[in-house]
């Protein structure tokens, strides 16, 4: 059967469970305290590490007033963190279905917000069904390349949240929402980084993922991505500068090449093979002292902490044929370090921020104050708040 066949039957089933539960929801909403004035959240449904872990967190600590449930599978290493807090639903269950329809608020860092499947229903509400809640995206991250599919109107949402002030002009100038709609609010992450201090004398390597086209198994091996970091992990000139200073380095790829991980090699107990389940990404940011990426967007979280960058930038024009394509963001001109496109620049750029003692120049300390004119712990109280706004809009 051809697959765009059996994506069509794949939405049909969705919406006519939804369209049969429909009725029972409204009941619920009516009968059971759970149902009631309910704020779902999630992120992916078998995580918890992002903006809508902490802003479940936030919830539970600040705001315990509003029946809350997060939305998790109970496989998940991080279910227990958030069952602590309060009320999860399995993803996927007929529980999680009713709860989707019965909610007053959708609220996720991914899209659609708190959905079975995220991107059936991204697609189900392009073609005109929604749930009667408002649904709320929080954003994985800081938008800096062109998403097409994060425009309006193929992304139709009642709040987006925007993480920095350059990011929410270009979001509320290019991206065509309704007026209103985008909201300068801050990451709901970002209150636990403000506080984070760097415990270790760790450097952190988080490159991202190439696209869902990007070489995979045996062929991820002769693919630049691969030749380039391995080459980077067993550097004896790397492995000196790590002994010289004291350093541990964490090579932690983006959740999408997790997979891959394991083919990665390192001679040195100073460098870590870092699995997502084993390590939280969060943790990773605040501990280390420097980090060392490609085009990852987690460099704002550590330029929000005032530590400095690094950009190995050794594939651009691959990277931009497999992913996205550049939007208003510049590294060179906007970034929080140099940017490097070879193994011997990185190294040089990273001796001399141990010999500086990994303080960010005031060069790159200028941009990230203009890029981020708001820099608090006050992102979670500012998303509820415009949240709340949201009471009784069409």
């Amino acid at each position: 059967m051809p697959r765009k066949i059996i994506r069509l039957l794949d939405y049909a089933k969705h919406l006519a469970l939804c369209l049969l539960l429909w009725p029972a929801a409204a009941i619920l909403r009516r009968v059971k305290p759970a149902y009631r004035g309910l704020w779902l959240v999630s992120e992916r449904g078998n995580d918890a590490r992002d903006n809508g872990y902490w802003f479940f967190r936030y919830l539970k600590t600040q705001h315990k007033e509003q029946n809350a449930c997060y939305v998790i599978a109970p496989s998940s290493p991080d279910h227990s963190r958030v069952k602590d807090l309060g009320q999860t639903v399995k993803r996927g269950s007929l529980r999680h279905y009713l709860m989707y329809m019965a909610a007053d608020y959708l609220v996720g860092s991914h899209v659609q917000p708190a959905s079975p499947e995220l991107m059936v229903f991204y697609h189900l509400r392009q073609l005109g069904f929604r749930p009667r809640g408002k649904q709320a995206f929080l954003q994985h991250g800081i938008i800096k390349d062109e998403m097409q599919w994060l425009r309006y109107p193929r992304l139709k949402i009642d709040f987006f949240a925007s993480g920095a002030k350059m990011e929410y002009d270009y979001l509320e100038k290019e991206f065509g929402f309704p007026k209103g709609v985008v909201r300068y609010t801050g990451l709901c992450r970002f209150d636990n980084l403000i506080r984070g201090k760097a415990k270790t004398n760790q450097i952190l390597v988080m490159p991202t993922w190439r696209g869902s086209q990007y070489p995979k198994g045996e062929a991820f091996t002769q693919t630049a991505f691969y030749r380039q970091f391995q080459s980077l992990l067993n550097s004896q000139e790397l492995l000196d500068l790590l002994k010289e200073y004291d350093l541990k380095l964490i090579f932690y790829p983006h959740i999408e090449m997790q997979g891959e991980l394991g083919r990665f090699t390192s001679p040195d107990p100073r460098i870590v093979l870092a699995d997502y389940r084993s390590y939280d990404v969060q943790t990773l940011l605040m501990n280390c002292r420097a980090l060392i990426t490609d085009y990852s967007s987690v460099f704002f979280d550590v330029g929000y902490m005032e530590k400095p960058v690094l950009y190995y930038q050794f594939d651009q024009e691959e990277f931009r044929r497999f992913h996205y394509q550049e939007g208003y963001f510049s590294y060179e001109r906007h970034g929080f370090g140099p940017v490097v496109k070879t193994q011997e620049a990185l190294l040089e750029a990273l001796s001399a921020l141990a010999k500086n003692g990994f303080e960010m120049e005031e060069e790159y300390h200028k941009r990230l104050e203009a890029f981020f004119p708001l820099r608090d712990e006050n992102n979670c109280e500012r998303t509820y708040q415009a949240l709340l706004a949201l009471r009784g809009k069409a």
